[in-house]
């Protein structure tokens, strides 16, 4: 049987580090049992409320009100329950106790996590060859959320914290030069994979130069909610972008990180752009998620328990921060100051034969294949200097203290 061109085009090996990932989960290390095993550092989980999360839940699915509705076909992008609830709760996430905007089920998309949510947004926001800046180093992800199927190119800023509009002014020209649709900014905050929360001033900037050219913005808010610096204030986008051009901001998040359900693979997108909700209510015909996961997830946000639990996690994992801070500091391995997510971003550039991202790839594979440590090297991350790792923390204090450990052998 022969394929089509396009089918053939998805015939490839999986990348290096989903590999890495996948082909190590049933060699995992344990303390007791198997304390040679591999350490998976590389994805963006959370495990330090796990056993809170399954209890609430399990008390929430005992109680939860099953009815004909949970059997059958709803709107593939989300009951009108499920998005009432997601409406709710993200209004106080992102604007607080003000009411001057209304999120409401109309403003939102469900679907099959959010990369879902983010490829339906490339979808309806530019054609194939079109352009999205992305202030790097960015969340290599959207490469496939942007790219694989919707064919947008994505462009790297190397723009700084404050996100400086002379630089988004540079890069934009450049590729007006080249001949390139520039279409829109996307950008996450809390930044994946440094960690940084963008102040009020650096998001005015990226809503300052999109206006100037009519650019759309994607804000991807998935970590919004996991702010574990407590002297750190996260704001949306959608809070600070003027009236006048609030149809040309959309936002996305999840259940993935904030709630630790990443496994539940629900995301949703929000947008006050009403041909780009109608456009998107089609595309999500391909990704509903399960009403019996709908169903549960609304008891979760109605839950009185969610608010401590949530609490509780930013707490823990500002305290795993902290030591896997300190660990790597006394290592003399430096680190980026972090105040958000459940990643650091770490400087191994002592480490490498040469700086250069073929010795980075080097030293990532002595990582992996001598320390058994699977750390996500900065190239993926579209960084401008090599040696740079992204280092998954929020695990147990044990393993942490292993992975440090092997680290103190590397030379």
């Amino acid at each position: 049987m022969s394929l089509s061109k396009r089918g053939m085009a998805n015939v490839k090996d999986m990348s290096p580090l989903m590999h890495a990932d996948f082909s190590t989960r049933d060699k995992r290390y344990n303390p007791v049992t198997r304390k040679d095993g591999y350490i998976n550092l590389g994805t963006a989980e959370t495990h330090l409320i796990d056993d809170e999360i399954i209890n609430l839940l399990y008390k929430l699915q005992n109680t939860m009100n099953i009815k004909p509705n949970h059997l059958h076909y709803d709107f593939f992008y989300g009951s009108k329950d499920f998005r009432t609830a997601i409406a709710n709760h993200w209004q106080k996430v992102i604007f607080e106790d003000e009411n001057y905007r209304k999120i409401t089920a109309d403003n939102i998309i469900v679907g099959s996590g959010c990369s879902l949510a983010l490829e339906m947004l490339a979808t309806m926001l530019g054609d194939p060859g079109d352009v999205f800046l992305v202030p790097a180093p960015y969340y290599s992800g959207f490469e496939d959320d942007f790219s694989e199927r919707a064919k947008i190119e994505l462009v790297p800023v190397h723009c700084g914290e404050n996100m400086d509009k002379d630089v988004f002014e540079k890069v934009y020209n450049e590729e007006i030069l080249k001949g390139k649709k520039v279409v829109g900014v996307l950008y996450s905050s809390p930044n994946n994979p440094t960690g940084t929360v963008y102040s009020e001033d650096a998001i005015k900037n990226v809503i300052d130069f999109s206006i100037s050219h009519n650019l759309d913005i994607v804000s991807d808010e998935i970590y919004g909610q996991t702010i574990h610096d407590p002297n750190t204030k996260w704001i949306s986008t959608l809070k600070l972008v003027p009236d006048n051009y609030i149809e040309h901001v959309h936002v996305t998040s999840s259940f993935a990180k904030d709630f630790a359900l990443s496994g539940f693979r629900t995301g949703f997108a929000i947008s006050f752009n009403k041909d780009l909700i109608k456009g998107m209510q089609n595309l999500a015909y391909y990704s509903g998620v399960s009403t019996h996961t709908q169903g549960l997830l609304t008891e979760l946000l109605k839950s009185s328990e969610l608010p401590k639990l949530m609490e509780d996690n930013k707490k823990q994992l500002h305290i795993s921060y902290q030591r896997i801070e300190t660990a790597l500091n006394k290592l003399d391995i430096k680190t980026k100051k972090a105040q958000g997510g459940i990643f650091i971003f770490a400087n191994f550039a002592k480490y490498l034969e040469e700086q250069t991202f073929e010795a980075e790839n080097k030293l990532w594979e002595k990582m992996f294949c001598d320390l058994k440590l699977n750390i996500s090297p900065g190239r993926i991350f579209a960084t401008n200097e090599p040696g740079w790792f992204r280092i998954c923390y929020a695990l147990e204090p044990s393993i942490i203290e292993e992975v440090i450990r092997r680290l103190s052998t590397l030379k």
